[in-house]
């Protein structure tokens, strides 16, 4: 499964914290609004700045959070968002199912 591509509009969109168990325990965010799309081209460059905290992880960038954190899928479409404070988050949903709630306003 591909990340969004710029066709997708999910930039302004708000992630909702309460939805992702582990991610509402552990930061103070109710709310996430993401900034921007990253750009093919800065995708490599974006994901070796984020190598040492991916914990070995193969994970590819495809947008930006206000406050400079970054959503990441992995091979089978798996959505993780990165704070540099907090660590690494499994969000538990495909990219499908990420997207589809960012767009219904869930």
């Amino acid at each position: 499964m591909a990340p969004p591509d710029h066709d997708t509009d999910i930039v302004r969109k708000f992630i909702d914290v309460s939805l992702y168990r582990e991610l509402a325990e552990t930061i103070p965010d109710k709310n996430l609004e993401i900034i921007e799309l990253i750009p093919q081209k800065d995708k490599e460059q974006i994901a070796n700045a984020y190598k040492p905290y991916l914990k070995g992880m193969e994970l590819s960038p495809f947008a930006v959070t206000l406050g400079d954190n970054v959503l990441f899928t992995n091979s089978v479409g798996t959505v993780y968002y990165v704070d540099f404070d907090f660590g690494v988050f499994d969000m538990g949903r495909s990219l499908d199912e990420f997207v589809a709630e960012l767009k219904s306003g869930l």
